[in-house]
């Protein structure tokens, strides 16, 4: 149950949680502005869910902390507090139990859990919500998010685990302190994102090979696309099955987690600007994914071809079939929990703020999410007209989004970032050096490229992305996959070589320059920089 009284005490950032601990801003996960009741469901999952999951995974931290300060999203990891080598411990005989079945965890979770829990939000909202039932679905939903993400941890952070277990495996079998080389023996594995990219290609192959179709794309804007389609009948088989794809894996949103922002579900032409720009760029996804998973089999092979048969090479062959089975879940999870979750939950929320807007309490069904939780309960007991309070709340969002925010608060910890942390969110400080204009970061997919810089901050941007570009970003997000297969490298703000983008790029062997924390801030479109992702190093050419 919310505890309405000390709601907003316990969710927003105050001068007391700054002065006694430390405070950083996970641009990683979520970068921009949150809406007041999108925090109020993501804040308190987090902060349980972690809880939770870190206590089954006898993980040495105690909990990720979230709270809420000038519509941001700032993370204190909380540490263990008992005997952390005794947790240490607990720990590794947990993962030891676990890695053989971390897969058959993860698909349990989804068949059993959460897709039905989905379903029932699907069937509220097609049955019709009430007045008198919203409320109880209100809290049904803030009792499920924190179920959600407490699964979340529990199948994320092992992944992590099992990277730096196939590190050591590796260190042990050859004696190499290049441990990260091991990344590359998981390259190929097929997963949602990669799906959703595939089934994209195959709709832009559709329109190559149609004259009919090329010409309506050619001829049309995107807002006008969809009508002049439905004018042949090649355009009307093609939405039968652009809209069959979006059924399947639409259920995204460009600003990932966040309720404010539309769905592929609601809105044709967020697919209809991705297959415009696969027109102009010739791409075999299937071939390309082939080379990548042949090159991982022969990277693999040489490797073990080295060395005789021993307890070091059997354990490493052992760390590395697991992690193969199971290095798919940081996109699937992203697909089932980060991305459909919100997503669910967006269109299930929309039609209760249609009530309140029949009801007269708000004038568009969208200023829902800028009611708290606590707030919104209350108003469902005794609906008043609150027009006014959310044009006020929308002001300070939107005001919150021009305000240079702080990175962190507080004191920091002296002791340094488990290594787990280290490799999925980045945690190294800013290396800018003006002399040979350069910066650095996490070096998390090798090569090299040279291209013109494009800022992307949303999918508003992602037109501006053309073959060769240089995507630039605070971080990348699921829905952003798809301009993987256009970009020439990849370099962020946030995140370190276990993030969202070093996955990816890995994949997509595009040079990857990650954690930076500058370069949003240090280029801008038009530039032209050289990304050596080998190195963790960008290079300014021309500015």
């Amino acid at each position: 149950m919310v505890q309405l009284q000390n709601f907003r005490d316990e969710l927003l950032l105050n001068d007391n949680d700054i002065e006694n601990s430390f405070w950083f801003l996970d641009e990683l996960h979520l970068p921009d502005t949150l809406t007041p009741l999108f925090a109020s469901y993501m804040a308190p999952a987090v902060t349980e869910g972690t809880l939770k999951a870190y206590e089954t995974l006898k993980l040495p931290i105690h909990q990720f902390h979230i709270k809420i300060k000038d519509s941001h999203y700032y993370q204190c990891t909380r540490p263990y507090e008992g005997d952390v080598m005794a947790r240490i411990q607990e720990n590794i005989a947990a993962d030891g139990e676990r890695f053989p079945k971390l897969s058959e965890i993860f698909w349990g979770y989804i068949h059993n859990e959460l897709l039905p829990q989905y379903e029932k939000m699907d069937g509220y909202r097609e049955q019709g919500v009430t007045l008198e039932t919203a409320k109880d679905i209100l809290l049904e939903l803030y009792a499920f998010y924190k179920r959600a993400w407490e699964i979340h941890f529990e199948v994320v952070m092992p992944r992590g685990s099992l990277g730096l277990a196939l590190e050591d495996a590796y260190k042990q079998l050859t004696g190499d302190d290049n441990v990260t080389i091991v990344y590359d023996f998981v390259e190929g594995v097929m997963n949602k994102s990669l799906e959703t990219d595939r089934a994209v290609w195959q709709l832009a192959d559709a329109v190559k090979a149609s004259d009919v179709l090329r010409a309506a794309f050619d001829a049309n804007a995107l807002p006008q696309l969809e009508e002049a389609l439905k004018q042949t009948a090649e355009g009307i088989a093609f939405l039968q099955d652009m809209h069959a794809v979006v059924q399947q894996y639409g259920w995204r949103i460009a600003k990932s987690h966040e309720f404010s922002d539309e769905t592929w579900i609601e809105n044709n032409e967020y697919i209809f600007e991705v297959i415009a720009e696969y027109l102009t760029k010739e791409y075999n996804f299937d071939e390309e994914f082939a080379n990548v998973v042949a090159i991982r089999e022969e990277k693999v092979a040489s490797l073990l071809e080295k060395y005789e048969d021993s307890p070091q090479k059997a354990a490493f062959m052992q760390v590395h079939e697991w992690a193969l089975q199971y290095w798919g879940v940081d996109e699937d999870h992203h697909f089932y929990i980060d991305a459909m979750l919100p997503s669910k939950s967006r269109l299930l929320l929309l039609a209760i703020g249609a009530l309140l807007v029949e009801a007269n309490v708000i004038e568009n069904d969208s200023d829902i999410f800028y009611f708290y939780l606590d707030e919104l309960v209350e108003l469902l007991d005794a609906p008043t007209n609150k027009a006014e309070l959310v044009a006020q709340r929308r002001a300070m969002v939107e005001e919150d989004g021009k305000k240079d925010i702080p990175a962190n608060y507080g004191t920091p910890p002296q002791e340094e970032a488990a290594p787990v942390i280290e490799r999925i969110f980045g945690t190294k400080a800013a290396e800018v050096n003006e002399v040979e204009k350069s910066f650095k970061g996490y070096a998390a997919s090798k090569g090299e490229h040279t291209g013109i810089v494009r800022i992307v901050r949303d999918q508003q941007d992602f037109a501006k992305v053309t073959e060769g570009d240089v995507l630039v970003c605070k971080t990348t997000l699921p829905p952003w996959t798809v301009l993987f297969s256009i970009a020439g490298a990849v370099i962020t703000d946030a995140g370190g070589i276990l993030s969202h983008a070093g996955t990816v790029a890995r994949e997509y062997k595009l040079p990857a320059v990650l954690g930076t924390k500058v370069g949003t801030s240090l280029l801008k479109d038009g530039d032209v920089v050289k990304v050596d992702g080998t190195n963790g190093v960008v290079y300014i050419v021309q500015q």
